[in-house]
């Protein structure tokens, strides 16, 4: 799980609407939950950029950016399907960026 990329149905901030968005899952827990970044296609948000070359596996339709400014959690059972999964190396980055946001 951690490392893939699946497809949710995400409620915006302030709960005002649902989208199915692509989200990296970083970390289950015992609640059957787990922590996620969103991506989006829009290249100007801030983030880390990846493409189908930044994959283990699966596709991706467009050049997304993982925005690690947003971590949320997602039920297990709301992920609707599994669309990739990340290289562990692009994997480990992103988490370094967290970590790094996290602590500034």
């Amino acid at each position: 799980m951690v490392g893939e990329i699946h497809l949710a149905n995400i409620y915006f901030t302030d709960s005002s609407a649902a989208k199915i968005r692509p989200v990296l899952l970083l970390k289950a827990n015992s609640f059957n939950d787990a922590v996620y970044l969103p991506l989006t296609s829009n290249l100007l948000t801030n983030g880390i950029h990846i493409d189908n070359n930044s994959l283990k596996d699966g596709y991706l339709p467009k050049t997304s950016v993982v925005v690690y400014e947003k971590p949320g959690v997602i039920a297990t059972s709301l992920l609707l399907k599994k669309i990739a999964t990340l290289d562990t190396k692009v994997n480990k980055q992103i988490i370094a960026e967290l970590v790094n946001f996290i602590q500034s």
